[in-house]
């Protein structure tokens, strides 16, 4: 079985729109020699040309920067007349399974993607096993990996 990594690196990206931006500011390395002197450890165990450690602090980090799974409550307060659930309550095991990337590169922004739409590309690419635990992935905007390793 192949795994594949679906995270996303998180890196400095100003020139993204807003709501995907992500800034990190990274620390001097000389508050790290700060910490070992509060902390009273001894220069000593540190190598010759220790500069401190390096350190970033996440500043800003919008949910759609970044590899993410919407919960319930994501699309509203209520489910099923119960209160939605949030995305502490999905067990992990449902992030690990077969996987499928759905290509639907071809709509329109705004253009519903449907049932049709859907099953024609499980169709297309030859997917029969698509269950409630499986892992998929969609491809929107002309760009998709289905082709190379997502990553």
């Amino acid at each position: 079985m192949q795994i594949i990594d679906l995270s996303k690196t998180v890196v400095d990206n100003p020139k993204a729109p807003f709501f995907l931006r992500i800034k990190i500011k990274p620390k001097k390395r000389f508050m790290t020699k700060l910490m070992l002197r509060a902390l009273g450890l001894p220069f000593r165990l540190m190598p010759k040309d220790f500069e401190g450690w390096a350190d970033e602090t996440i500043r800003k980090l919008g949910v759609h920067a970044t590899t993410h799974i919407d919960a319930p409550v994501h699309c509203g307060s209520t489910s099923q007349g119960q209160t939605a659930a949030g995305i502490e309550s999905l067990p992990l095991d449902r992030c690990i399974g077969l996987g499928v990337v759905l290509d639907m590169s071809h709509k329109a922004e705004g253009d519903p993607i449907t049932i049709d739409d859907l099953q024609a590309e499980l169709i297309r690419i030859g997917f029969q096993g698509l269950r409630v635990a499986s892992v998929v992935g969609g491809c929107l905007g002309g760009t998709c990996a289905r082709d190379r390793d997502i990553g």
